[in-house]
């Protein structure tokens, strides 16, 4: 949905002119309105990372039933949930008991390394083992052991969880390193950053696409090879290739005039499609498309700002040119292909 179109139901919902707002699941988390009465219809939700449709959590039913019935606005309020027979005592008996937050540090748990690491905070395995007892993840690792593959076996010989943490930190750390972003001596235990590394800090790119781009970009690049290296970045992984989307996706790929890599899937060829349809400014229809190119436009600006600083440091002249010229493109929507 349109910014827009959003902001007009919106309002017209808080107005009372519109008695029923019917939305998506992603909708009804950000939405901020009250309600007397809320209905989830379904509770399975599609899950990009895994690919299929998954189980609707509990921590998501309750941040969407509180809509219901503001203790500002209404005297009370109704939740619905509308599931499978299956389903049923599951979610009545999560209604009932207080569920604990747990913490998902671990998955972005290098990225906030390296950061500490350019910092200058974090310089050996030490001190970041150390830093990780500072984080809500190391709370609840003390709290409920086994939902990070601790036994209790292990937290009663180590209560304050030192050789966890350590092998969490090694792991990190060896990740970096393979990544040049850091220099790990696995001897001496010391970190210590390098300009990937810094670049990654700056820009908030993640070690994953660091590690591509690392390994892919090469000197004297063409514009359709720089192109292609940013549709493959990880921070592009969410985009999804819908049946819906194909024709208007291959009426958009005629009007593009950069050759696209060779080898490209299609999830990366559709990140190419509409970078290219965004710095032309040509005019899209569907809404998902819309939606995914706001998005891959908003980061791949910033990735190429990343990308530029690197081969710079490189002293790659010709490639740093092109990098510029494509930061601009995205930065002012302006088409300037040689």
């Amino acid at each position: 949905m349109l910014r827009s179109d959003r902001l007009l139901v919106e309002k017209l919902f808080g107005q009372g002119l519109c008695k029923v707002l019917v939305c998506t699941a992603t909708l009804a988390w950000g939405i901020n309105l009250p309600a007397h009465t809320v209905i989830i219809r379904g509770t399975q939700i599609y899950n990009a990372e895994k690919g299929g449709f998954v189980d609707l959590g509990m921590l998501d039913v309750m941040q969407i039933f509180g809509r219901a019935g503001r203790p500002q606005f209404d005297k009370s309020g109704e939740g619905i949930i509308i599931t499978s027979h299956e389903n049923l005592d599951h979610y009545l008996a999560l209604l009932s008991h207080q569920l604990p937050i747990e913490s998902q540090f671990t998955k972005r748990l290098a990225d906030h390394l390296n950061a500490e690491i350019v910092l200058g905070t974090v310089t050996n395995v030490r001190e970041a083992v150390t830093w990780l007892s500072y984080t809500y993840m190391y709370i609840r690792m003390l709290k409920n052991p086994l939902v990070y593959g601790i036994s209790y076996e292990e937290k009663m010989l180590d209560p304050n969880l030192e050789k966890a943490r350590r092998e969490l930190i090694d792991k990190a750390a060896r990740s970096l390193d393979i990544s040049q972003m850091i220099r790990f001596n696995e001897m001496s235990g010391t970190l210590a950053a390098t300009s990937l590394g810094r670049v990654a800090s700056h820009y908030y790119i993640q070690n994953e696409s660091m590690s591509i781009f690392g390994t892919d970009m090469q000197q004297n690049v063409q514009e359709a090879d720089i192109v292609g290296i940013i549709c493959q970045s990880s921070e592009f992984q969410n985009i999804k290739v819908r049946e819906e989307e194909m024709t208007e996706l291959d009426m958009l790929r005629a009007r593009c005039t950069v050759p696209f890599r060779q080898g490209m899937d299609q999830q990366a060829t559709k990140i190419n499609i509409l970078f290219q349809s965004f710095i032309s400014k040509v005019p899209l229809d569907s809404f998902t498309l819309i939606s995914d190119c706001a998005y891959i436009a908003q980061n791949a600006s910033r990735i190429l700002r990343g990308l530029f600083e690197m081969v710079h440091k490189r002293g790659w002249s010709t490639t740093a040119l092109k990098l510029l010229t494509l930061c601009k493109m995205a930065d002012r929507q302006f088409r300037n292909f040689t």
